[in-house]
């Protein structure tokens, strides 16, 4: 009886015990390529040499959360190189987000990372993260070989702080959270009818408790904003902000006294976009005056699209003035169109 109970309390152990299956088959996301090579893993907890000349803080930091330290001249290394070329992987263009495939083996005493960009080590360290989760004691890197690149360029979230608050600490753990998971995109919805939250230094009054109806008074500052998106970036995420115009403003209509398309509220957006655009580093790149102005026509010409057809649906049969409103509205975009009617824009 004692040698059955004996037997049964380890068949329990063992199966309880984090296996190399099933760690890898838990991977999220699931990985391109990977094989076990059932060698022994890499053990964490201790000295490690880092030969890596990007400095990459997502490796250090997966580092001191594994409770390893960086020793020049310890056994165990863990060595980085970025290359033209890792075969196997796809990629395809997508302005402003760099290739993310990698290479990596893990041996007992070496892991080697191949990267093709900065980014493609901080999806291997979060890899690393992921496999080093779940054990009771000194965690370890089970013995792999894997090439890895995403599915999706774009894999995002949203949080719509215009219409609720979701405190500055709090979205600094939603980063990290989201980024183990290879999440790359933060969208960060700013401005909305019930409050606007990004602070605009020339306009205190678009933050002001009394332009809100939500959460009032509750804001990001400008040093805030750009402190998180240096925090988003070291963990591969890029943060997109929004910035409605010319609907769902009713926040800015009520601090400025006018709506953003009254002469006024035109020259006041282009304040405040110069000063979103020195916050927020991450842009899409336009390379050209020309190609410039001809992004903001094509979104100029889509919202006055979209205020026809809203209009058309709502004229009524009688409103002869509001026909001939229609009339010239769309006179004026087939002219923006033809580019017989020109836009008087400023770039900074």
């Amino acid at each position: 009886m004692r040698k059955t109970l004996l037997s049964l309390a380890t068949a329990l152990l063992l199966a309880l015990a984090p296996s190399a299956e099933a760690k890898i088959a838990h991977l999220l996301p699931k990985p391109q390529q990977l094989t076990a090579t059932g060698e022994t893993p890499f053990s964490l907890g201790r000295a490690v040499r880092v030969n890596d000349a990007t400095g990459n803080t997502a490796l250090l930091r997966f580092l001191e959360e594994t409770g390893c330290t960086v020793d020049a001249n310890a056994a165990a290394v863990i060595s980085v190189s970025i290359v033209d070329e890792v075969k196997g992987t796809y990629d395809y263009a997508l302005a402003g987000f760099p290739a993310e495939g990698y290479k990596m083996t893990v041996g007992a005493n070496e892991i080697n990372i191949e990267a093709l960009t900065e980014t493609g080590v901080i999806r291997a360290a979060q890899t690393l993260t992921q496999l080093a989760e779940g054990y009771d004691g000194t965690a370890a890197i089970e013995a792999l070989e894997m090439t890895d690149w995403p599915a999706f360029k774009l894999r995002g979230y949203m949080h719509d702080i215009g219409r609720s608050f979701i405190e500055f600490e709090t979205l600094k753990k939603h980063i990290d959270l989201l980024s183990r998971f290879k999440v790359n995109v933060f969208h960060f919805h700013l401005t909305e009818n019930q409050a606007w939250r990004f602070e605009v230094k020339k306009y205190p009054q678009l933050t002001a408790a009394s332009s809100m109806t939500r959460f009032a008074g509750k804001y990001y500052t400008q040093e805030q904003c750009a402190e998180l998106e240096a925090y988003a970036a070291e963990r591969g995420v890029i943060i997109i902000p929004e910035i409605d115009m010319p609907g769902h403003s009713q926040a800015f209509k009520t601090a400025m006294g006018h709506s953003m398309q009254t002469d006024e509220g035109v020259e006041e957006l282009k304040n405040i976009l110069d000063e979103v655009a020195a916050v927020f580093n991450a842009t899409i790149p336009l390379d050209s005056e020309q190609e410039r102005e001809q992004a903001l026509l094509d979104v100029i010409c889509r919202m006055k699209e979209d205020s026809i057809a809203h209009r058309t649906e709502n004229l009524a049969p009688t409103d002869m003035q509001g026909l001939m409103n229609l009339m010239q509205a769309k006179k004026e975009l087939e002219e923006l169109k033809a580019g017989k009617l020109h836009l008087h824009i400023s770039f900074c």
